[in-house]
């Protein structure tokens, strides 16, 4: 259990580590999509963002993530 507990602890650093280092918009998708608890298409995905107001970098609506 005990194995466990350190896996666990370790991993959530490394997550969160690598959270931090996302760029400001990355961010905010991860926090959108937490709070999702159902599936999901890209359309109304794209719905939620342009709902709460994220843009992109330039200011834009527009968001490519590929």
């Amino acid at each position: 259990m005990i194995d466990s507990l350190a896996d666990t602890a370790r991993l959530r650093e490394l997550l969160v580590n690598d959270y931090r280092k996302l760029p400001a918009l990355k961010q905010k998708i991860v926090q959108l999509f937490s709070v999702i608890h159902e599936p999901l298409n890209r359309t109304s995905f794209m719905a939620c963002l342009n709902q709460i107001g994220i843009k992109d970098v330039a200011g834009a609506c527009s968001y490519n993530f590929y």
